[in-house]
């Protein structure tokens, strides 16, 4: 995952101060459902929760479809 966090390295934080769920997280899953071929990126995580808590914190759970 290391290589991930270095190619997302330098991207700035547009988001609002109280964003809930960390940026590298919400790019990881659109990146993996975007390489997967998914419509919908919050049911593509939703489905595959367990997946990503292997390797991602979610603090706050999935984002959902607006985050």
């Amino acid at each position: 995952m290391s290589w991930l966090l270095d190619a997302f390295a330098d991207v700035p934080e547009p988001r609002a101060p109280n964003a809930r769920h960390d940026l590298l997280e919400v790019l990881t899953i659109a990146l993996v459902a975007s390489i997967c071929g998914a419509e919908d990126c919050s049911d593509f995580a939703g489905d595959r929760e367990g997946l990503f808590r292997e390797f991602l914190t979610l603090k706050h759970g999935i984002p959902s479809h607006d985050t």
